[in-house]
């Protein structure tokens, strides 16, 4: 029997600056790995950008991400080009796709960060039992 359905709460998160070589604070926290659950997915996070901050340009080369803009607006970077993004918006970057985002608005941006795992990647892993102690 399931004694809870949530798992996880925006509480509490990491403190980071200069997410991938990039520029500021982000406050990023870890919803739900891959580990938890029996689908493809790598996790589930949730992401508040302060003003001015920027995640530098990176590539995942096992993992493609989709991004949701909750609040506040930025600058998507992807392939040498950038697009403005707003709440509302939703990215894909996919597989070895080049990316960064930083928060050009004067509030903090909230977005939250889908990884799922392509087939090339799923195919190769060991078998597992999800569980959410994973986390």
């Amino acid at each position: 029997m399931v004694n809870s359905i949530i798992v996880s709460d925006t509480g509490s998160p990491s403190q980071v600056i200069g997410v991938h070589g990039g520029k500021g604070l982000m406050h990023w926290k870890r919803f739900v790995t891959g580990l938890m659950m029996h689908a493809a997915w790598d996790s589930f996070e949730h992401n508040r950008l302060e003003p001015g901050a920027a995640v530098g340009e990176h590539v995942h080369s096992r993992t493609e991400e989709i991004y949701f803009i909750v609040s506040g607006k930025g600058m998507m970077k992807y392939n040498g080009e950038e697009f403005e993004v707003v709440a509302g918006d939703l990215i894909m970057t996919p597989l070895d796709g080049r990316h960064g985002i930083t928060n050009h608005g004067d509030e903090v941006m909230e977005f939250v960060v889908v990884e799922a795992l392509p087939p090339s990647i799923v195919n190769a892993l060991p078998d597992y039992t999800p569980s959410v102690e994973a986390a």
